[in-house]
């Protein structure tokens, strides 16, 4: 039933029949679609085609999922979805890997929650500050599981399922993008094993993985920087975990840099996005990275590099306005070609 829904859903490429097939569906068959998540969790073809049906039900492609302002259904569906993934995902966390094929057992499933939670978030049909105002907990409780779902996965094993990977970090990328706060309020080492996931993933050969980890890293520094003189207390939060490791800043801004610098052109461009929130948010990691490099260097090639340095920072205000990260993403490109000229590393 459900891949055929699937197959219905994705020929609704307009409002009118998105909201024929949502009506046709919403309220009567959902607490059906719950009950199969509860009742078939550890059954991989089940929880696959139901999956599969929901991603692509809240995918709001070609701008279908559409409701009139004075309608509450774009929060009624987050409400379903919500519901339908914190069952399987509650579930599958504390379900052991019983067979030789953990990816169709355990993983595919994981993965499919989190580009689902993707989708949802990301299809600008739901207002998510009303289930914190009327504490509604449908937007804490999912995720809280997809947060789970991902802590219990290693990274070697992200690392070695690909689409997991993609959907790993593209799950990340949105989290750190809106919903900062959230990830503020859990403790210091469930933040740390984040960061140090997005630094691994950040090294990573593959462009769209390192890119999606170095959005997570420059929306956590704009954060801090931007709202570095408001009383918040998710940013007393954030600032705190931060406290706790002085080295994380400062080892991500080498890693950019080693990747710019010896990386492949390819990781080029998602590398120089997060540089200059992070010079922003921490001055004091890119001064020490500037002399640490510069003191590696012979005299003639200390002159050089502390010139393109120079020239690097030149123009480039305290802000970041996109017309300034523009300029230093210009500035960043002249600064690779030039130094990689004469570097020793």
């Amino acid at each position: 039933v459900c891949r055929d829904l699937r197959g219905v859903a994705q020929a609704t490429n307009n409002k009118r029949a998105y909201s024929m097939l949502f009506e046709m569906l919403y309220p009567a068959c959902f607490p059906v679609f719950t009950r199969a998540a509860e009742a078939f969790f550890d059954d991989p073809d089940v929880i696959t085609s139901l999956l599969k049906f929901l991603q692509e039900f809240v995918n709001n492609k070609a701008q279908r999922v559409n409701f009139d302002n004075n309608s509450p259904n774009g929060i009624l569906l987050f409400r379903e979805t919500s519901s339908i993934l914190v069952a399987y995902g509650s579930r599958i966390l504390h379900h052991p890997i019983q067979t030789a094929n953990p990816y169709k057992e355990r993983y595919k499933g994981i993965a499919l929650t989190l580009l689902t939670m993707t989708v949802a978030l990301t299809g600008n049909y739901v207002n998510f500050g009303v289930f914190a105002l009327y504490e509604d907990k449908a937007l804490e409780n999912a995720l809280q599981v997809a947060l789970q779902l991902i802590l219990s996965v290693g990274l070697e094993d992200v690392l070695s399922f690909p689409k997991l990977s993609r959907h790993y970090f593209s799950f990340l990328d949105v989290l750190f993008r809106n919903h900062l706060p959230f990830v503020a309020a859990k403790d210091t080492g469930t933040f740390m094993n984040l960061m140090n996931v997005l630094h691994e993933g950040l090294q990573a050969l593959d462009p769209p993985m390192s890119t999606h980890c170095a959005s997570a890293i420059d929306y956590l520094a704009s954060y801090l920087f931007i709202n570095r003189d408001k009383d918040w207390q998710s940013l007393h939060m954030l600032q705190a975990h931060v406290a706790q490791d002085p080295s994380l800043l400062p080892k991500l801004t080498q890693t950019l840099f080693t990747q710019l610098l010896f990386g492949p052109y390819s990781n080029h461009w998602s590398v120089t996005r997060p540089m200059l929130s992070l010079m922003m948010a921490d001055e004091s990691s890119f001064t020490s990275y500037r002399q640490h490099l510069i003191s590696t260097q012979s005299p003639e090639n200390q002159q050089k590099l502390n010139e393109a340095f120079t020239k690097l920072l030149a123009d480039v205000a305290r802000n970041l306005e996109p017309t300034n990260r523009d300029r230093f993403a210009q500035h960043l490109a002249t600064f690779r070609q030039s130094v990689r000229a004469f570097l020793t590393y």
